[in-house]
This record gives C-alpha cells, structure tokens and sequence, in this order.
C-alpha cells in the first residue's frame, strides 16, 4: 500500500515537470519558434474577409489569432505594419505567378496574354489578400520591403513589355509608361470581378477570357 501511495506520488511530481501537450502547448512553442507571425497575418486575412481591411484592429487580429494583445507587438509595430507584411506576401506570390506564366508562353504577344490571365487568376483566387494589395491604405514608401515586392511584380509586367516593344509590336515610349495603360486594363477587370461589378451588370465572361481578348484586340488594330 505504501509502496503504491509512493509510485503515485512519483507520477504526480513527473507529470506536474512534463511540459504542457495538445494544442496549447504546441501553440506556445511553435509561436516561441516564428509561427506567431504567420498566425498572426492569417488572422488579418481572416478579418479583411469579413469586415475590410479597416475593420478590424491589431487587438482582434492577436484575439483570432488566440494569443495575447501584446504578442502581435514582438513582430509588428501596429496595424499598419501587419497589413503590409500581408500585402508583401501577397506580391511575391504574385510575382512566382506571373513569372511562370512569361515562361510558358513563346512570343511576345503570347507572353502578355498569359501574363495578364495569371494575374487575374491570381486576384480572383486570393480576394482578401488582393484587397489588401491594392485597398488598405498602406504606404509603400514608409515598408521598403513591400515596395520590393511590388516592384518586383510589376517587372514581370515591364519585362514582356520591352520585348513586345523589341519586336515592334508595342511603341517605342518608355516601357514603364507603355505598361501603365495595360496594367490599369488588366487590374481594372480583376478589381470588377472580385467585388462582383461585373456579374452586377449582366456581364457573365470568364475574367480570364475577358483579359486575353481585350489585350488581342490591341494587337489586331
């Protein structure tokens, strides 16, 4: 009996030493090792969902993200900063899309349409990361990084450009401001097709088709 009261005493003061299993203790420890702000921006997605990129604060996106108000401060200095760190990610997925796209296509032209699909597929695919993008009021120029990414997107863009403009099909004016316009054409579309002004007016093309015959009838003229 004794020898039994003993062994459980033993057991207790192991398992009181034991670290804590299941969930909570796999959350603390994956946060303690870098996944907080990974936790975190998905909150914010999850947020922007559902209210906008302006409805919510960084307290909610810690309390979605199940930890403290204070956790979100060891990586973002507020708001702001979280929604660029998600709207840099979003441009660098965007940029693997678009590069992928220039490469399986041949000639110039080819290469602009493929882009421009990608891009729209990509923001219809990723709405509430699009949103962010493009309509959180974030300046770009206070988040080096975030300006990175997007630069780097839009060189993919500027890149097809200039072989277009190469081989005569485009104008021969500076690549940046030949891109402007087509751009502005292909973000137009996504824009409308994510907020669903398109189908609002009776317009039930495929985004994608859209873009790709938009963009050829430029180069039929």
């Amino acid at each position: 009996m004794n020898g039994f009261n003993i062994l459980s005493d033993v057991n207790v003061v192991n398992m009181a030493e034991q670290k804590p299993s299941g969930p909570a203790g796999t959350r603390r420890d994956s946060y303690h090792h870098g996944d907080l702000k990974r936790a975190l921006t998905s909150a914010a997605l999850s947020l922007v969902a559902e209210r906008g990129p302006k409805g919510f604060s960084l307290t909610e996106a810690a309390r979605r993200a199940g930890v403290s108000a204070a956790a979100p401060y060891r990586h973002f200095a507020d708001k702001a900063h979280l929604l660029a760190t998600v709207a840099e990610q979003g441009f660098l997925e965007l940029h693997v899309a678009l590069a992928a796209a220039t490469e399986a296509a041949s000639d110039p032209v080819a290469r602009l349409i493929e882009i421009g699909r990608a891009y729209v597929r990509w923001a219809v695919t990723h709405p509430d990361q699009y949103r962010v993008m493009f309509g959180a009021d974030t300046d770009k120029t206070q988040h080096p990084s975030l300006s990175i990414a997007a630069e780097q997107a839009f060189g993919e863009l500027l890149e097809v450009v200039a072989l277009c403009q190469a081989t005569g099909i485009l104008g021969g004016q500076e690549p940046r401001q030949a891109a402007g316009p087509l751009w502005s054409l292909v973000h137009g579309i996504a824009s409308l097709a994510i907020d669903g002004e398109l189908r609002n007016v009776g317009i039930d093309q495929d985004p994608e088709d859209m873009v790709a015959d938009a963009l050829s009838e430029l180069f039929d003229r």
